[in-house]
């Protein structure tokens, strides 16, 4: 296991103290589908720790941009399928030269 461990759960509250919102927002975000999140068999979901990179990105949409978190999910969709494609264009180029 490394120092920084990305898949460590945490709750809901560790997040939102973390990122400083609301618990309440980061259940609600979570129970929506718009940050990841890990299987428990509690009442709240878990999330990962790579959650608080998401959702300060998603915070950052809203400042900057004043788009929701919906359209900021979205945002960091594309932005991630667009990096993975980059990467395989990358790696196919790199076996041609």
């Amino acid at each position: 296991m490394t120092d920084f461990d990305l898949d460590e759960p945490l709750s809901c509250e560790v997040v939102a103290e973390t990122v400083g919102a609301r618990r309440s927002l980061i259940v609600r975000l979570a129970r929506q589908g718009l940050i990841e999140t890990l299987e428990s068999g509690a009442d709240e979901p878990l999330l990962p720790r790579r959650a608080v990179v998401q959702l300060r990105r998603m915070q950052r949409l809203r400042r900057d941009l004043r788009v929701n978190f919906t359209g900021a999910a979205i945002i960091l969709d594309l932005v991630g399928r667009i990096e993975e494609l980059n990467r395989q264009l990358a790696e196919t180029s790199g076996r041609y030269k």
